[in-house]
């Protein structure tokens, strides 16, 4: 961690050079981070690895016409040479008559999220928790008269963001995350738990076992079911894979002009049950707050579907003046041709717990979570398919019964999310793939006639 102090101040006078060597507005972003991951496999530690980065990107603005350029090297002569790169793709690019100016400073939320206790946590400290999920394991298995093994990964992470514009804005920002994912496995079943968290020390190794070993210490084979329509529990990790799907395809700009989006027509239309309800909120302290975007404009709450009903879609700066509207502060790294995406996005919670929407369902399936989902088979209809993974079980009269195969589910998302009848009054966080910072924060979900297929 370079600091407050030593960010903004290499980055204003990065910003300064740019203008003396013919820049009409400079940016310059830095973003540095530091983690480290140990990966597990057969109730024992496999593998630790550590990785540090640091990258300044430049875009520079000379008469509308933009340059970009990026280096990990923060030597002086290194970040000379990448900034007079940026101004000469500058020089040589078309100009776009609706780009004439980086955003203009905000005065921004103040927010905690960094936390020490992550900070400081160590691998050895990750082998101490995980050695205590191994012995737990001992007792279990004797219990179950069958070997239960887990395996997974434990992660930690501390970044910085510091962006300065030749127009005053200046902005800081550190940031920490944990996360573990665990499965456990047995002859009869597998079972997954996982838990994402600024501060590392609420990481509760303990309930995670317990939430993974539920779902394994059945003791019945899966069974395998026919394929057809279901009444269906997704929990919040199955829900989080679908999600990450819909902001891809769905609610981002570039998706949206392009008409591709499922959202493209329908503003103002009922897309969805009117139970379901998806904003992203960058400060808000249920999620992973996020006072500003990648090129620092302040992050300001974003509905998506309302009740049921499209909203808004995600914008930087740039595709906002493309399509005459406003930035809604969801800017991605500069190279990230296909930003903007929301990335603190929250589904409303309902008034359920899990169990009771189990006690509501005659016959159906629970899904702990899916794998290899594909969400391009039609964009516009929101047509994904994928696979179950890790705890799938069979429902009847309102009690789980025995685990099933695993099965592969092809839905109309839109669909689907039509015939919510419940949602959870717990949510879980989730970590976003494309970025380090920001999160999902979901619920799980019961949908009727959900379509699961060869």
């Amino acid at each position: 961690m370079l600091g407050r102090d030593r960010v903004v101040e290499l980055l204003k006078n990065l910003t300064r050079e740019a203008k003396k060597n013919g820049a009409g507005q400079a940016e310059a972003l830095y973003i540095g981070s530091h983690g480290s991951t140990t990966r597990f496999a057969n109730s024992a530690v496999m593998q630790n690895v550590r990785e540090s980065d640091r990258t300044v990107y430049f875009r520079v603005l000379l008469d509308k016409r933009v340059g970009m350029a990026s280096t990990n090297s923060l030597h002086r002569e290194d970040l000379r040479r990448c900034l007079n790169k940026a101004i000469a793709i500058a020089k040589q690019t078309r100009p776009l008559k609706f780009f004439d100016c980086l955003p203009e400073p905000y005065k921004y939320t103040e927010i905690k999220t960094h936390y020490a206790e992550t900070a400081n946590f160590t691998i050895s400290d990750k082998i101490k928790a995980l050695k205590d999920i191994f012995r737990k394991l001992v007792p279990a298995s004797l219990k179950q008269g069958a070997k239960i093994k887990v395996g997974g990964a434990f992660s930690t992470l501390e970044a910085e963001i510091g962006i300065v514009n030749s127009n005053g804005l200046t902005a800081y920002q550190p940031f920490t995350s944990a996360h573990i994912s665990l499965i456990t496995s047995s002859v009869f079943a597998s079972g997954f738990a996982s838990q994402f968290e600024r501060n590392a020390k609420n990481i509760d190794t303990e309930k995670l076992l317990s939430v993974a070993m539920g779902k394994t210490i059945l003791k019945q084979k899966a069974r395998k079911l026919k394929h057809g329509q279901y009444t269906v529990i997704l929990e919040p990790a199955a829900v989080n894979e679908i999600l990450e799907w819909l902001i891809y395809i769905g609610f981002g700009a570039g998706a949206f002009i392009d008409g591709t989006s499922f959202m493209s027509g329908n503003t103002g239309k009922r897309i969805m049950d009117k139970k379901i309800t998806i904003y992203d909120d960058g400060n808000d302290p249920s999620g992973f707050p996020v006072p500003f975007d990648f090129e620092g404009v302040k992050k300001l709450g974003l509905d998506i579907v309302k009740n049921g009903v499209a909203k808004g879609i995600a914008y930087d700066t740039f595709l906002a003046k493309k399509c005459g509207k406003k930035t809604t502060g969801h800017a991605l790294i500069p190279e990230d041709i296909e930003g903007a995406f929301p990335s603190n996005v929250f589904i409303k919670e309902g008034n359920y717990t899990v169990e009771e929407m189990v006690s509501l369902v005659e016959r159906g399936i629970l899904v702990t979570r899916f794998h290899y989902v594909n969400g391009l088979l039609d964009t516009r209809a929101a047509s994904m398919t994928g696979m179950t993974r890790d705890g799938t079980f069979y429902i009847e009269d309102g009690k789980i019964k025995y685990p099933v195969e695993d099965m592969r589910f092809t839905e109309s998302i839109l669909e689907a999310f039509s015939r919510v009848e419940a949602i959870s009054c717990e949510r879980q966080a989730f970590p976003i793939p494309w970025s380090d910072i920001g999160a999902n924060i979901v619920p799980a979900l019961l949908i009727r006639g959900f379509n699961f297929s060869d």
